[in-house]
């Protein structure tokens, strides 16, 4: 019997039991970073919609509000409204702190094809 990695275990249980709590809408750039195995940055967040925590888990939509992803979330919606658009080392000096550099970190997302 093949054994499933712990990585393929974590984005499978992302993508099938867990209700999504908001969404965050990309722009072309991140789809693209995505498309490569890349970790979303805030940098390429358009908009974000829905409340929700960190850790909570989110839809990921592309510019024509398709789902392209889902993910866990490194901040709260209310973090990322604010860092949305900007560059990763601009994230302590809008918030005060960093966490993370990564809004979800490409281990905490799976691509929906």
């Amino acid at each position: 019997m093949p054994k499933i990695s712990k990585l393929d275990a974590r984005k499978k249980w992302i993508i099938s039991s867990v209700s999504p709590k908001g969404k965050i809408v990309i722009d072309e750039g991140a789809l693209s970073a995505l498309n490569n195995g890349k970790s979303l940055l805030a940098a390429g967040i358009r908009d974000v919609q829905g409340s929700f925590s960190k850790g909570d888990h989110i839809k990921i939509l592309n510019n024509n509000m398709t789902e392209f992803a889902r993910g866990l979330s490194s901040f709260s919606s209310e973090e990322i409204l604010k860092i949305k658009g900007k560059h990763s080392n601009k994230i302590n000096d809008i918030l005060g702190y960093v966490s993370k550099s990564e809004v979800i970190h490409k281990d905490d997302m799976v691509l929906i094809k």
